[in-house]
């Protein structure tokens, strides 16, 4: 049985912090009507008919992994990168070990429903297709990236939408997307990759920290504050500490312009969790998933190292920046 969006805020909050993605209904893009291209523009990253075929070769892997147990790792190095790789080989790992891998909020889909193919010469590249919803109901912006010419593209990530919101309006496949350099601010209300360093602190220190108003409030961080708030108060009655902080992965930063004149922008963060229980305490008890990833089952400290890819949506010139999608999971865990 699925369970509900707000039900996955819940079980978020585990022993040792196993933060699930909260996932639901979510409304489909809209992608206009082929235009002609204007003379001189940069060309696509792929054609869409090459695109679907990418995107077919690529997800096959997954779609052969659907069960964590049972992935072959060696094909899956071959057609997955990035985030997604590390968290579907720490599900391997944990389904190995007869645990439950923790929910992530990738994608359980793979059926292309259109495709955001940015328009740039050089390498490395990337495009995005979407794809239908699964069993999460959510539909999912899976994300493909080639560092060069000689190399394949890769699934790099799978966010799912968050419940309620939807992409906003991008140009046809055929006509392409204008990429949007991690540092540009022509026409928004920060760049890129100032978003992601500000959007990374938010989920950090909430409320109190200063960018806290440039977000609009959104669901991934509901939960993500829910679960690290009812870790930190319950270590610190028990006389221990819980400690975070998150960095904006190196090359993490992608973008596209939206209709509008606004972007999308697919952000991937590191963040790592330690909880410590008090000094001279006795071993807690780890949380199924993490124990087997720490190879132990009680610790009496734990550092658990996540990734997490976020979409963002910067509107045109001023305003408050959504947060579309979201994918999150642990991929190590270092005990004492």
């Amino acid at each position: 049985m699925t369970p509900r969006p707000r039900e996955r805020a819940a079980r978020a909050a585990t022993a040792l912090l196993a933060v699930g993605l909260l996932a639901g209904c979510a409304q489909l893009p809209v992608v206009d009507a082929p235009a002609p291209a204007p003379a001189g523009r940069e060309p696509l990253v792929l054609e869409p008919a090459q695109a679907t075929r990418v995107v077919a070769a690529a997800t096959a892997v997954l779609e052969a992994g659907a069960d964590p147990a049972a992935v072959d790792l060696e094909a899956l190095g071959t057609r997955v990168s990035g985030p997604e790789l590390a968290l579907r080989t720490a599900a391997h790992a944990v389904a190995a070990a007869g645990a439950t891998p923790a929910v992530t909020g990738g994608a359980d889909d793979f059926e292309p429903i259109t495709s955001i193919l940015p328009r740039q010469e050089e390498f490395p590249r990337w495009f995005a297709t979407v794809t239908a919803a699964g069993a999460d109901q959510a539909p999912s912006l899976v994300v493909l990236r080639s560092p060069s010419a000689r190399e394949p593209y890769a699934v790099w990530a799978t966010p799912s939408l968050l419940p309620g919101v939807s992409l906003p309006t991008l140009a046809a496949p055929a006509d392409g997307v204008a990429a949007v350099a991690a540092d540009e601010t022509t026409n928004l209300p920060l760049s890129p990759r100032a978003a992601a360093e500000h959007y990374a602190d938010v989920l950090t220190r909430g409320a109190a920290s200063e960018h806290a108003g440039e977000f609009a409030p959104d669901a991934y961080r509901d939960g993500v504050e829910t679960a690290t708030r009812t870790e930190s108060e319950a270590l610190a009655a028990a006389g221990g500490t819980f400690t975070q902080e998150r960095s904006v992965q190196p090359d993490g930063v992608l973008g596209v312009r939206t209709r509008d004149g606004g972007a999308l922008v697919v952000a991937a963060f590191s963040w790592s969790s330690t909880s410590a229980g008090p000094a001279g305490g006795r071993s807690g008890t780890l949380d199924p998933a993490l124990a087997a990833l720490a190879g132990r089952t009680e610790a009496l400290s734990a550092t658990v190292v996540r990734q997490e890819v976020v979409v963002l949506n910067l509107p045109p010139g001023g305003g408050t920046v959504s947060v579309l999608a979201a994918e999150s999971g642990p991929t190590s865990v270092t005990v004492r």
